[in-house]
């Protein structure tokens, strides 16, 4: 299965929420091969997994110097071969416990890379190209990088969790095309509704206001990518899970203007279920609150440890001691196994 994890919106959490859904799933199917695709040019969940800050930077600095990274791939198919798979796509997967030793054994890592924004001129020009077909090819470079991965080890034995960049860029539409799974994340609050509209609008063409979907808009840019995607045949991700990330610890201490904002978002994706079921996987736990990391967060990102192996106890960050508490660890721990049951 390939999960793809995006909202067309920024500070929503998706990348803290990546590593903690990937590692998790790892260490409790340690049978399957679990694969982390950072499509973010900040390749921050990139850093995590490769020992956080201090070791993950300096590790992701000598991948993209080698150019093991998505980007470095981009390259080398616009410099070699374009129109076909290099043959060696299963080499840009790295395997994360070697670079962080706290990381389960069964994870991969392909890395993200910076230049991955220069890399979206490339897709462009690639997309022009006058052969038939350009325009998907052009987006199918991640696909056959994870379609590499089934190869070596069985499509039945392998998991990926893809991190996204929240703008709508092409190699978001790239993640779009490869994954068949989306998990939203997003937060209580008006611009978190209007980033899933605009992801229901960008990727689906469904205009959540006015109920209609692509082939009715004329030439309105909104709903390019999806005319584009229906005519070349391609099967879209089904949404499978909206994460209320960051959510309150306890619920009936939340303020009326917080919850008011879980109540609408918990009636637009009804609503939208209702109309476009086609949309949306079986999955009949669709809504799921996560609370928020905070604290659990800085220590993962500066460590790299993963939730399971984060200990009620201070932890020096930059100078400062930061503490962990059980209590912390045990809540969030419930609420992400708690997504993880239903991947």
């Amino acid at each position: 299965m390939r999960y793809m994890i995006w909202n067309n919106k920024g500070g929503v959490g998706k990348t803290f929420l990546t590593y903690l859904l990937a590692s998790e799933y790892a260490r409790t199917n340690p049978e399957k091969k679990v694969v982390v695709a950072d499509m973010c040019p900040q390749a921050n969940v990139s850093e995590m997994l490769l020992g956080g800050d201090g070791l993950g930077e300096n590790n992701l600095e000598r991948l993209m110097t080698n150019g093991t990274t998505v980007a470095g791939y981009i390259k080398a198919r616009y410099e070699r071969s374009a129109s076909a798979r290099l043959g060696n796509e299963i080499a840009y997967f790295v395997k994360a416990s070697e670079y962080n030793h706290e990381m389960p054994a069964n994870m991969l890592l392909l890395p993200g890379d910076v230049d991955l924004d220069i890399c979206a001129t490339i897709i462009n020009y690639l997309a022009q190209a006058p052969q038939v077909g350009a325009w998907k090819r052009s987006r199918s470079f991640l696909n056959d990088l994870l379609f590499s991965v089934e190869q070596q080890y069985g499509e039945a034995n392998t998991t990926f969790f893809i991190d996204c960049n929240p703008s709508f860029a092409n190699y978001t539409e790239m993640a779009i095309i490869a994954a068949n799974r989306l998990i939203i994340p997003c937060t209580a609050d008006s611009s978190s509704i209007r980033g899933v509209n605009n992801v229901l609008r960008v990727a689906y063409g469904v205009n959540v206001n006015q109920q209609t979907n692509g082939a009715a808009t004329g030439d309105d840019p909104f709903y390019t990518f999806s005319r584009n995607a229906s005519d070349n045949h391609l099967v879209l991700p089904k949404i499978h899970l909206i994460i209320q990330n960051k959510s309150r610890s306890l619920d009936a201490s939340a303020t009326i203007a917080f919850r008011a904002h879980i109540d609408r978002m918990n009636r637009l994706i009804n609503a939208i279920q209702g109309t476009s079921p086609d949309l949306f996987t079986e999955n009949q736990n669709r809504i799921i609150n996560v609370k928020d990391g905070n604290t659990l967060a800085a220590i993962a990102n500066h460590t790299g440890l993963p939730l399971s192996a984060i200990q009620p106890r201070q932890y020096d960050i930059y100078g400062k001691k930061t503490q962990a508490n059980q209590s912390q660890i045990d809540a969030l721990l419930v609420q992400i196994e708690e997504c993880v049951a239903v991947l």
